[in-house]
């Protein structure tokens, strides 16, 4: 009996050790994390993570309820491709990686991410034109690809975000003209459009007349308004998500 009992006990141990570590995320989103990290420089990152320790000390990662749902690795050294298993993220509500030096094109996995609220891509060095499937980011609140490579027109499928209220596409280098149907974008309230090749805002009149829309650009004249996109604007989001800490 003495035997059984010293066999028993690590029998019993060592499952629910194991089960308490691996299923703090699913294994999809330990995937994503990894590679992640693995294809975009992670030993050089401003802010490594120690992979020897809990997903949720992470840098930047925000665990809830078993699930990744807030990734901010803003100015962080970041270099490279974004790997397809990024879109086994698809929890995540917030994803920030801008002021990175990030290369090749918009994911077609981000469609995926149907609770996202918020994404900053801006200041790296994507290109190519945005996925017809943009649409399908339809939590979308915040949406900022400025100071990238991004080029051609923008899809039409881009009217159907209906929950953006703020679209940042300056310094890039779309050309043509503004999608039909603007004006469906109800909450929309700030638009950046400036240093790219648009040859054609008059999909904008109407938006500009129903309401109270920022913009850098004169609609009438198709002049440039300069704006310093360094600073903050009024009414964008400055801070990042919340501590669970707080009250």
């Amino acid at each position: 009996m003495k035997i059984k009992k010293v066999l028993l006990v690590p029998l019993l141990i060592l499952p629910f050790a194991f089960s308490t570590f691996a299923q703090e995320v699913s294994k999809r989103e330990e995937i994503a994390l990894l590679e992640l990290h693995a294809r975009t420089n992670g030993h050089e990152w401003t802010h490594p993570w120690d992979l020897d320790q809990p997903i949720s000390t992470w840098y930047g990662v925000k665990v809830k309820d078993g699930k990744v749902v807030a990734l901010d690795l803003a100015d962080n050294n970041l270099k490279g491709n974004l790997p397809l298993t990024v879109g086994n993220l698809r929890n995540l509500e917030y994803l920030d990686l801008s002021e990175n030096e990030l290369t090749g094109r918009m994911p077609r996995e981000l469609r995926k991410f149907e609770n996202l609220k918020y994404l900053d891509l801006s200041a790296n060095m994507f290109k190519g034109s945005l996925p017809l499937t943009v649409n399908r980011l339809e939590s979308l609140a915040y949406l900022d690809l400025g100071k990238n490579a991004f080029e051609g027109e923008l899809p039409k499928s881009i009217i159907e975000l209906r929950n953006l209220n703020s679209l940042v596409l300056a310094d890039n280098n779309f050309t043509g003209g503004m999608p039909s149907g603007m004006e469906n974008l109800k909450k929309l309230n700030k638009l950046y459009l400036a240093n790219n090749n648009f040859n054609d805002l008059r999909g904008l009149h109407q938006l500009s007349q129903q309401q109270l829309v920022a913009l850098d650009v004169d609609i009438k004249d198709l002049k440039y308004i300069p704006l310093d996109f360094m600073a903050p604007q009024e009414g964008t989001a400055e801070t990042k998500f919340e501590d669970d800490n707080e009250e």
